[in-house]
């Protein structure tokens, strides 16, 4: 599992932390405890600057997630994940229909496979994941676009209405890219080690879990993060155990019912 992107921070929570202090403390808890953190962007530029500082202070051990602006501006997001150099970089294309960002200069927006295909080169050989894909054929382009992995996300569920769950879409992507290389990340509602369980036996080979770590580094800083990573993995390993799985390749869908 992976701590998820979160922006805006002191907007939605409260201004104990910035976006940027944010992250510090996320990045550099998750790697110290065993995970790694997905960072993200904002309409402040300052935001993708401290949080690839926070990823390069980490040894690299982050995940930059770029917002789907014009070609220009990701060509300067690109150079920061350079400098920083991460484990993998992302992009929430799922943004790409938030009001806010549209009004933007530069704006962001949807892309063509083309263009994503040119956002994949400027990543400079890092493995690449788009978030926000909810479909099998949004799954597909992803793969054609060279994309090394997807996040099924449907963005907090709190963006369109009669949205379905990441759950009920998860089997049938995941069915329609294996086999392909392409890794399958999920996130939407995953509070437990129990819920991860569950995702991966609907064929995820891993979950990004986002709003929980916000309330852990309010409330413990690092410490807080500590606890939240000990207790999922925790509740992971014990419902393993019950489930009959040894290893995480011995969760399979039987071990769930829908």
């Amino acid at each position: 599992f992976f701590a998820g992107p979160v922006g805006a921070v002191s907007l939605h929570y409260s201004d104990a932390y910035t976006d940027m202090t944010y992250n510090d403390v996320l990045v550099r808890a998750c790697a110290e405890n065993g995970i790694t953190a997905f960072t993200g962007d904002g309409t402040n530029p300052d935001v993708m600057t401290m949080a690839t500082k926070a990823i390069g202070a980490a040894g690299g051990c982050g995940v930059p997630t770029i917002k789907p602006w014009n070609i220009d501006l990701v060509r300067e997001k690109a150079e920061l994940v350079g400098a920083a150099d991460p484990i993998a970089v992302a992009m929430d294309i799922d943004a790409a229909g938030l009001p806010f960002l549209k009004n933007l200069t530069p704006p962001a927006g949807s892309k063509t496979v083309d263009e994503l295909k040119e956002i994949v080169k400027l990543m400079d050989g890092k493995p690449f994941i788009l978030k926000g894909i909810m479909t099998v054929n949004g799954a597909k382009k992803a793969l054609e676009a060279g994309a090394s992995g997807i996040v099924v996300s449907n963005h907090g569920g709190r963006v369109l209405d009669q949205c379905p769950a990441t759950a009920e879409v998860l089997p049938e992507i995941a069915a329609a890219l294996k086999g392909t290389g392409v890794k399958v990340l999920v996130d939407g509602g995953i509070r437990t080690g129990v819920d991860v369980f569950k995702a991966l036996a609907l064929g995820a080979d891993g979950v990004l879990i986002c709003r929980p770590f916000v309330t852990a580094v309010y409330g413990g800083g690092a410490e807080g993060v500590k606890c939240y990573i000990d207790k999922l993995a925790g509740e992971l390993a014990d419902t393993m155990q019950m489930c009959g799985a040894h290893s995480i390749e011995e969760i399979t869908r039987e071990m769930v019912r829908i």
